[in-house]
């Protein structure tokens, strides 16, 4: 009989949720071509236990579905997770938290119903899969048990994945290359009003000095939620006008996963949105990240990749307050690239690799273990 794999989700308009459910679906298909793979990503479903247990494995994760325990705690199968006797298997589990400081790493703030709900899922034979080292840190010191570092299923380009390692595309790196298209990613975390000013006057200054170091390069400005959303509206549409005003073309990336096409033609990334980030390292595209707090953190650090975050150090969680040092950071950081090769992204390519080597394929035999 066809074993039967249900992938359920709960993104919204992040392009990056969508992106990370398209390559999942991918590395499931070719890791078992003979079993049934569907996926259902919606936001509102209400599964019928009977027809979840004629599944033979669940697969959930990525986006908000597990990232802040709020968004567990309101999931299907947490409510359920007495009644479901299918394995359910987490993946690219990630989490909130300000920065990688150690407070953060070894005083992560999980309930004991997390910790419980978490060791449950795994006694019963399920899975909780991280996605980078930190997050594994986290995890395993707060008391959760049987912890694989998988990493974010959105780092597996299959195509490339494929490729033999002595390939050409994995020589050279941003030193050969001449910049013609620069992709800057918006802000991710844009709740606060308060803070929008200063967001705005930080991702402007960004624009401008990229605009400056790469005076012929087209500059396209990457939203991944989209023009409107919740709490960026304003935020959004001003950028978007100010960005227009300086020869920016403006680029929504929401709601599906093929628009991360629009980064094929780019030579670099520089921006804040970790998946764009994550869309253009997977491609070997050029990338530095700028962290707004420990998912930037956790991707960077597992990447041996340079820590240069958006807010200054030292800066309280809850009041955003600019790195001063920004565009002088990377000022430094792009001339020792392009000078020296400081950072070689066939090696970045090849600890992705490696973790699919030693994490992902081990998480993906025990699906249908």
């Amino acid at each position: 009989m066809m074993k039967k794999i249900l992938i359920a989700g709960r993104p919204y308009s992040n392009g990056g949720d969508f992106l990370i459910y398209d390559r999942i679906v991918r590395v499931l298909k070719k890791a078992y071509p003979e079993a049934s793979v569907e996926l259902n990503l919606d936001n509102d479903a209400q599964f019928q236990i009977e027809k979840l247990n004629e599944y033979d494995a669940i697969v959930t994760g990525g986006g908000g579905a597990q990232y802040a325990e709020a968004y567990v705690r309101t999931s299907f199968f947490y409510q359920h997770i007495d009644e479901i006797a299918t394995t359910i298997h987490y993946m690219g589990t990630g989490l909130y938290g300000a920065d990688g400081e150690d407070a953060t790493l070894y005083e992560y703030p999980y309930s004991d119903e997390m910790i419980a709900y978490f060791n449950k899922v795994v006694e019963r034979g399920g899975q909780l899969a991280s996605r980078d080292w930190t997050v594994d840190t986290i995890l395993r010191n707060s008391g959760v048990k049987g912890v694989i570092m998988a990493g974010c299923p959105a780092w597996y380009n299959l195509e490339l994945l494929d490729k033999p390692e002595d390939d050409a595309v994995f020589q050279g790196g941003f030193a050969d290359r001449k910049v013609k298209t620069i992709a800057v990613s918006n802000h991710g975390l844009t709740k606060n009003a308060q803070d929008h000013d200063k967001k705005l006057s930080q991702i402007e200054d960004l624009i401008i000095f990229l605009q400056g170091r790469f005076p012929e390069a087209k500059v396209l400005l990457t939203f991944n939620d989209g023009y409107i959303t919740k709490y960026s509206k304003n935020y959004n549409l001003t950028l978007k006008e100010w960005a227009e005003e300086h020869g920016v073309t403006c680029v929504d990336l929401s709601g599906d996963a093929e628009k991360f096409k629009e980064l094929d033609k780019v030579d670099i990334h520089v921006g804040f949105r970790v998946h764009t980030h994550i869309y253009c390292v997977s491609n070997m595209i050029p990338s530095l990240l700028i962290e707004e707090d420990i998912r930037g953190y956790g991707m960077n650090e597992t990447l041996c990749l340079p820590h240069i975050t958006a807010y200054a150090q030292h800066s309280k969680p809850d009041e955003f307050v600019a790195n001063p040092y920004l565009t002088a950071q990377l000022s430094v950081l792009l001339e020792q690239m392009k000078t020296q090769g400081r950072i070689d992204y066939g090696d970045v390519f090849r600890m992705i690799r490696k973790c699919y080597q030693t994490g992902m394929k081990t998480w993906l035999e025990n699906i249908l273990k």
